[in-house]
């Protein structure tokens, strides 16, 4: 299998990921207590000037975690985040050149789109995910439920909006991942709580569906 298709495999498996912005320490806390609760995937935000950091240091103490590196703006930083360890490439918007990077190394890219015209255009590019914003532009489970009524193949990552409260109705409108910031942030125990929580629930929900992790 090719090397972009088994970390698209990964993240779809793993379906939950946590969302951090905060300095490198602080990063690598809240990464071993997601994945003490069973969270393996983890998005480090390029907001904080310190990204690189971050990603070097959890791939070297935490290395069984699946790392992403979020609002990734131009092919240079994809470029640089990929080096480091990313395998996942977040943007907040579409864009041609960093998708040809990502395609050029073998690794997924999830750009955030807000319109079936974006949608299909960033899939023509090689999008492994559509990056969608459900508690903004986008409207929630709702809205994602009528555009992929035209287009139900599209791969879906959840950026933002997404509880333990609401996190099923995501999975039920067919989110492949769906990302969480407050529910895995706060202290240790409260972010492997949590976690515990959101793996149960998709394994409930996957159960139900007759699916295995």
């Amino acid at each position: 299998m090719l090397q972009k298709n088994i970390f698209v495999n990964q993240i779809s498996n793993l379906n939950i990921m946590s969302v951090v912005r905060d300095t490198p320490e602080e990063t690598l806390r809240i990464a071993k207590a997601c994945f003490k609760g069973g969270v393996k995937s983890i998005e480090i935000s390029f907001t904080i000037p310190t990204a690189l950091k971050t990603i070097e240091l959890v791939q070297k103490n935490l290395p069984e975690m699946l790392i992403c590196a979020g609002t990734v703006l131009d092919q240079t930083t994809a470029r640089l985040a990929i080096l480091s360890g990313a395998k996942l490439i977040l943007s907040p918007a579409f864009s041609q050149e960093v998708a040809q990077i990502c395609n050029l190394y073998q690794i997924p890219y999830a750009p955030g789109c807000n319109s079936v015209s974006e949608i299909t255009t960033a899939l023509k590019a090689g999008a492994s995910f559509i990056k969608i914003f459900p508690g903004s532009s986008i409207g929630g489970v709702k809205e994602i439920k009528t555009i992929t009524t035209p287009i139900p193949y599209i791969p879906i990552l959840i950026s933002g909006g997404a509880t333990k409260e609401n996190y099923q109705e995501f999975l039920r409108a067919g989110a492949d991942c769906v990302s969480f910031g407050s529910a895995l942030n706060g202290s240790s125990d409260n972010i492997t709580n949590n976690a515990i929580m959101l793996n149960e629930i998709l394994k409930n929900y996957r159960s139900k569906k007759g699916e295995k992790r």
